[in-house]
Formats: C-alpha cells, sequence, structure tokens
C-alpha cells in the first residue's frame, strides 16, 4: 500500500500573558491545511496555497483577538 502525502502549508503563533497569580504563561498553537484534493473553495474549485495562507492567517488573528487561554 503507498502512502499519498499532501503538502502542508501552516503558521504557529505564540499568545502570551499573566494569569491572576502573576505568573506567566503562554500557549503556542499551529494553523494548518494541506494542498490536496479534498480541501476545496465552496464553489468545487481546490484552494491553492494563497487560499489556505488567507484562511489560516485569520483563524491565527481571530485566536490571538479573543486571548483564549486552554490550561
Amino acid at each position: 500500500m503507498t502512502r499519498i502525502r499532501f503538502q502542508e502549508v501552516a503558521i504557529k503563533a505564540t499568545h502570551r500573558w499573566v494569569d491572576a497569580d502573576g505568573k506567566k504563561r503562554q500557549e503556542t498553537r499551529k494553523f494548518w491545511q494541506t494542498i490536496s484534493p479534498f480541501n476545496k473553495r465552496p464553489d468545487g474549485t481546490l484552494k491553492t496555497e494563497a487560499d489556505i495562507e488567507r484562511e489560516i492567517t485569520a483563524q491565527r488573528d481571530a485566536w490571538l483577538a479573543t486571548g483564549d487561554q486552554q490550561l
């Protein structure tokens, strides 16, 4: 059986904050998608690398803006 690997497009972001006890905290999250025949736009055409970068950058910005802290 042959394994097929698709190209990954990814960015990382680190959210830093000081918790209620005054301790410094940080969380790093990776936002990613692959360029594959299954990753399509709503109209059914394949996503390009630029499309994916726009989407994951928007996801990263939204995550940083909300300040989610998962501990």
